[in-house]
């Protein structure tokens, strides 16, 4: 296993599926299970060999958290190798499609250097548009809350860092990055 530090847990947007009620005062029953939720169930009993197979088959259906979770557990080595790389980028591709956690994990991928080059500047970057992100979140997204505050403790942490000069570069950086890539998908 790599010497990189592992972030205390993981936070997974859980989706909550639910067939509506009809009028009459049916009772609600589950909709079947796809394969992000099985993803979730196996990442919670810790089958993460199971869960990667699973995050593996959602993200090629378009499940955007997938593409972050696949990309944590790659990255970490969870269930299988470690492949750093990979999980980056799964991680980029989420990111770029407004998912604020994968935005997170991407800046701390650039903090750290661990399977790509270290730079600060863009670590500083990807933290400020997770935060914006995850704070465009509908009013009562506990998940995203919890994000923005630890992208935040990231970017404090980070901000000591940063000389002026790569402070202003990244400050321009994260200003595009939050216009292009804030969209607070959360799927």
């Amino acid at each position: 296993m790599s010497n990189v530090r592992r972030r205390k847990y993981m936070r997974i947007p859980f989706l909550t599926i639910v067939v509506a009620a009809s009028l009459l005062g049916c009772a609600t029953q589950p909709a079947p299970e796809n394969s992000y939720s099985k993803g979730v169930a196996a990442y919670k009993v810790k089958d993460y060999a199971g869960a990667r197979e699973h995050w593996s088959k959602a993200s090629e259906e378009g499940y955007v958290s997938a593409l972050d979770n696949l990309g944590y557990l790659l990255y970490y080595g969870l269930g299988g190798e470690a492949d750093q790389a990979q999980g980056i980028q799964l991680w980029r591709r989420a990111a770029l499609l407004g998912h604020s956690e994968a935005q997170w994990h991407l800046g701390q991928a650039f903090e750290d250097g661990e399977g790509i080059s270290q730079d600060i500047v863009e670590a500083y970057a990807w933290y400020r548009c997770a935060v914006a992100n995850a704070e465009q979140a509908p009013e009562g997204k506990k998940v995203e809350g919890q994000i923005a505050e630890d992208a935040r403790k990231s970017l404090t942490a980070l901000l000591g860092k940063l000389t002026p000069d790569q402070f202003a570069t990244a400050e321009r950086l994260a200003k595009r990055y939050i216009e292009d890539y804030a969209k607070s998908s959360g799927a």
